[in-house]
């Protein structure tokens, strides 16, 4: 392993993967039925070990170009796709949450443990950004906050909403959570909170 790369970089690029692997099987979807002609242009089809591919003098900087990457061709091809097109998102909702169950936490999984799954599922930036700040946990329940929407941009500048991305996010952590005893729900605002199924 490089001197250079630490865990944080490879919990990165295993994040960005996730997102990759989400845009590939939408992007295959859309081909096989006829919605879209190749899938080129938005599936970087890149999977190589880490070490193999980073630039070492500028690991941040690599890791946050291919999370910008990553981002605009997600909202790209879900834009485009769905612009006139609504009925499509029953598919696209389909699809990440086959995805998330794939990466389901375990069955007896803590609330802490659930929330620990979804965050090695999605991205939200870089570490650095901050994005979420937990509020409140224990075994029973797991609180955070949002504190700043770093994906909306994308969807905006592809001519798209930023609520179709947090519609499929939904379904894939719906998928991440299908075995266990937990449920994410949402109080506005950014506020999300781990708790028990009803």
């Amino acid at each position: 392993m490089s001197a250079f790369l630490g865990p944080i970089h490879y919990w990165m690029y295993e994040k960005i993967l996730v997102q990759e692997e989400l845009v590939a099987r939408i992007a295959a979807k859309a081909v096989q039925e006829g919605w879209l002609d190749s899938t080129a242009e938005f599936v970087a089809g890149e999977s190589r070990p880490l070490e193999e591919i980073i630039d070492e003098a500028n690991i941040h900087g690599w890791l946050s170009a291919r999370i910008e990457s990553v981002e605009k061709r997600y909202a790209g091809l879900v834009v485009g796709l769905v612009t006139g097109h609504e009925e499509r998102m029953a598919d696209l909702k389909a699809i990440a949450y086959a995805l998330g169950s794939g990466k389901a936490a375990a069955a007896d999984s803590t609330a802490g443990e659930c929330y620990k799954r979804i965050e090695d599922c999605t991205l939200d930036g870089m570490p650095c950004d901050g994005v979420n700040a937990v509020t409140d946990k224990s075994e029973e329940s797991f609180s955070w906050q949002q504190r700043f929407d770093v994906h909306g941009m994308y969807w905006k500048e592809a001519g798209g909403r930023g609520e179709d991305y947090y519609a499929l996010r939904q379904q894939l952590v719906a998928g991440i959570l299908s075995a266990t005893d937990f449920v994410l729900t949402s109080s506005g605002q950014g506020k999300y909170c781990l708790c028990h199924k009803e």
